[in-house]
């Protein structure tokens, strides 16, 4: 029988309110707990002088998944938010040609033929190849992976041949045109795993996929406006979200959750949410000793992703930049060969967001509100961040006046930056890892930390750090996964 419980959620990130939506329309007492002033986490909206930034991510792909969590919360999205569909995609930058992309098929054929007179057939033969990946790895995706014998499923064993589980993004894409433009423009999107191209499991070749078949959305303010949204509902559903309070500590006894510590006082729930990163999670709000899989030590030696740099400007002019345009270094092999062995370089890569093309709202009249973001090694790498960030921005601000000449320090009217130090000590991203545990296959599926968590019970996981991983599709799917867990109990 159905028991309604007094629930916990740490963090107002993406998954923490997803999780926080579902619930409350299940009928738990929830209550979600998150340190920051604003909702959203990682992807919270900034603001400075009358501008205003998504501080993470700015777009949004795999919308039915997000229309789930909606339907399940008691609402439909489309009604609750204005999408709007980008076209095109996004405009990419090589140092030796320029693809717009968008979701047409023929034109996106075009694209490549005018790169290289191969690209083209090859570019349609990948996507026959994707959509059969994708439909192979949706239930992958969907299934919790709580036990290793989920890997035996029959399904499972039929779909696992399809993903070629051992051949990186790099190499799928290599057999069907090995010219760089070709390979780049279907691989950047690994770097939303925080991972290389070569490093990254085929499997993930479907994240493109995704793009050029159903598409990009932006919502009206930001892709903040999602998170914020799903706060005003969890709160009409009867739930609670209470900002500026810091949770200290998940109460375990007997490696089970029984509460929270909460400006230092304890406070009982029936079962604990953790949308709070989760090696954060594991080594600062749990005590070593109720932890197996996940000691401190242990999660220590696991492998994660990169870090970024993001650089926010509100500028006293428009300018001609796509809603997404990504500038590649002049040698992205090396440059992605460096960043996946945590090595800095100047040949940096980096990513513009210009929201204020399509959208009136992030920005006062005829000014602009933009976003460049540079992936860079996470804290494992030692610098001195200090003066570090000071010398990426002058290359990326070097770089666009190079490309594009148009000198962006003489149009700034307001900035702000955050290092993966800041992601580290603001955010309380463990290392800066901004993508979570890195996404090889040792770290993937059953060996991903479980939405319910085999360490302790009583504790649920969202999240990127959790399955299926990280980026806000995925993680929209973990808050699918977690509430299910708690319908049954």
């Amino acid at each position: 029988m159905h028991m309604n419980k007094r629930i916990a959620v740490i963090g107002a990130g993406p998954g923490g309110l997803a999780a926080g939506l579902i619930l409350s329309k299940q009928g738990h007492d929830v209550t979600i707990y998150e340190k920051d002033g604003e909702v959203g986490g990682r992807s919270k909206r900034l603001t400075s002088d009358g501008f205003s930034f998504d501080a993470g991510p700015t777009f949004l792909m795999y919308v039915e998944l997000l229309e789930n969590v909606f339907r399940r919360g008691g609402y439909e999205l489309h009604k609750e938010l204005d999408l709007i569909n980008l076209d095109p995609l996004y405009r990419l930058v090589f140092p030796y040609h320029t693809f717009e992309l968008s979701t047409d098929q023929a034109h996106n054929k075009a694209a490549f033929d005018a790169y290289d007179k191969d690209a083209g057939d090859a570019y349609l033969k990948w996507r026959k190849v994707q959509k059969k990946k994708l439909d192979a790895v949706t239930p992958l995706l969907k299934r919790s992976f709580a036990s290793i014998f989920d890997y035996v499923k029959p399904d499972t064993l039929r779909m696992l041949p399809r993903l070629h589980p051992f051949q990186s993004v790099y190499q799928s894409l290599h057999k069907l045109n090995p010219s760089p433009g070709f390979i780049h423009a279907l691989s950047f999107q690994a770097k939303y795993l925080g991972m290389a191209s070569f490093d990254a499991p085929s499997a993930f070749s479907f994240l493109p996929f995704l793009e050029h078949d159903g598409g990009l959305y932006h919502t009206e303010g930001g892709l903040n406006a999602i998170n914020r949204k799903m706060a005003e509902l969890i709160i009409r559903n009867g739930g609670s979200v209470k900002t500026k309070t810091t949770v200290q500590k998940i109460l375990v006894k007997d490696r089970k959750a029984y509460g929270i510590r909460v400006d230092d006082k304890d406070v009982l729930y029936d079962a604990v949410v953790a949308n709070a990163d989760f090696a954060y999670m594991a080594t600062e709000l749990i005590d070593n000793d109720q932890l197996r899989t996940y000691t401190h030590e242990k999660v220590a030696k696991k492998d994660y992703s990169v870090s970024t740099m993001n650089i926010y400007l509100g500028l006293d002019t428009l300018l001609p930049f796509s809603h997404h345009q990504i500038v590649f270094s002049d040698d992205y092999d090396d440059y992605l060969r460096k960043l996946s062995k945590g090595e800095f370089t100047d040949d940096i890569s980096y990513y513009i967001h210009n929201p204020s093309v399509i959208d009136k709202t992030m920005a006062p009249e005829g000014k602009s509100a933009l976003y460049l973001l540079v992936p860079l090694p996470n804290m494992t790498s030692p610098k001195d961040w200090a003066s570090y960030q000071s010398h990426i921005e002058s290359l990326v601000y070097q770089s666009i006046k190079k490309k594009f000449d148009i000198d962006l320090k003489a149009h700034t009217l307001t900035k702000m930056i955050i290092t993966p130090k800041d992601w580290q000590d603001d955010y309380n991203v463990y290392q800066g890892a901004v993508f979570n545990l890195s996404h090889k296959l040792s770290q993937m599926m059953y060996f991903r930390p479980h939405n319910n968590f085999e360490d302790i019970k009583g504790l649920y996981l969202v999240g990127g750090g959790t399955h299926p991983g990280s980026g806000l599709p995925t993680i929209y799917q973990s808050a699918i996964i977690t509430s299910k867990y708690l319908e049954k109990g």
